[in-house]
């Protein structure tokens, strides 16, 4: 069974899956930074919110499946993802990617997320596939 997650990061996720960009925007700290693949940093809860917003835009259907939990002792948390979403215009997207969130004071301070870029580049059309 995974562990627990802490409570601003289970709210980042239930958020996400209810595509709610102020409950989202909620769990993060003032100063927050997400780091996201192939887009500047985002820095700032407001900025946070926007980009999310878009997100909910871009992906018509999507959902976060968590494969497993990481929790440092200074209550870090490391998660294994298994993201499966269709875009606006009917793409398919499925990777596995690995969100690493910095929690102080019960807020994230911190996001950093990892995945495959080129592969999801390569469903979206934007980059062709390596054929063999």
């Amino acid at each position: 069974m995974a562990a627990a997650l802490p409570a601003p990061v289970q709210g980042y996720f239930d958020a996400v899956h209810a595509s709610q960009p102020d409950a989202l925007a909620a769990c993060f700290a003032e100063d927050a930074e997400v780091h996201f693949p192939m887009q500047e940093l985002v820095v700032g809860r407001g900025k946070i919110r926007e980009f999310y917003a878009g997100v909910f835009v871009f992906y018509a259907r999507r959902h976060d499946e968590i494969t497993a939990v990481y929790q440092s002792a200074n209550g870090d948390v490391a998660t294994e993802i298994h993201f499966d979403g269709t875009t606006g215009d009917g793409k398919d997207v499925t990777f596995d990617a690995v969100d690493v969130f910095t929690v102080r004071n019960n807020k994230i301070q911190k996001l950093r997320i990892f995945y495959d870029s080129a592969k999801v580049l390569q469903m979206l059309g934007a980059l062709p596939s390596a054929s063999r």
